[in-house]
């Protein structure tokens, strides 16, 4: 029985939130999702010296939570990442990783509403992961500057570099990744 009565209230928070949070304005509760692409250069070195450098291409994605202070001002925790393929440790087979940044950002509009450019800057920590395996993800740092356009209410097109420094032992991965992406963001 108790389940179900946490199942049925998440449920009722779920469906009362939207009605408070979501007024067509930008301040107030925000969450944005977003996907698109992105181009990848990592580069791995040791002791300063360059062991592999690569570039790959793939998915990217984005997901805003937080909240706007004014209509023009937005503060959020985030979650962007560029999902590739690569070598699996020394199985012989492919795996799904992940290069990304989780922490806090902001973005700028020019306009209190729509159509408006924006700037957005994060930072928080970097990493790189095999979702999907069993394997324990390496942390660093990240940076992450970018901009766009909300052309229509909701929906933007976003522009984002994103940089970490993920070391691991004496070995350090470095990428930079430029992403493209379509985002909805309901406020």
């Amino acid at each position: 029985m108790k389940p179900l009565k946490s199942a049925v209230l998440i449920a009722l928070l779920f469906t009362a939130a939207p009605a408070f949070a979501f007024d067509d304005q930008r301040s107030g509760f925000i969450l944005g999702v977003g996907a698109g692409f992105h181009l990848l250069h990592d580069n791995i070195t040791t002791n300063g010296y360059n062991l592999t450098s690569k570039s790959e291409a793939g998915l990217a994605t984005s997901f805003k939570i937080g909240a706007g202070i004014t209509d023009r001002i937005l503060i959020y925790y985030v979650r962007n990442a560029s999902w590739f393929s690569a070598p699996y440790g020394n199985t012989g087979k492919n795996a799904i990783y992940t290069i990304g940044l989780s922490g806090i950002g902001t973005t700028i509009f020019m306009a209190p509403t729509a159509p408006s450019g924006y700037f957005l800057a994060a930072v928080g920590s970097g990493d790189i992961s095999a979702p999907f395996e069993n394997a324990t993800p390496n942390t660093g740092s990240a940076l992450m500057l970018g901009g766009g356009y909300e052309y229509r209410k909701n929906l933007m097109f976003e522009g984002t570099v994103l940089a970490t420094s993920i070391p691991s032992g004496n070995v350090t991965l470095k990428s930079a990744s430029l992403q493209f992406t379509i985002n909805y963001l309901f406020y």
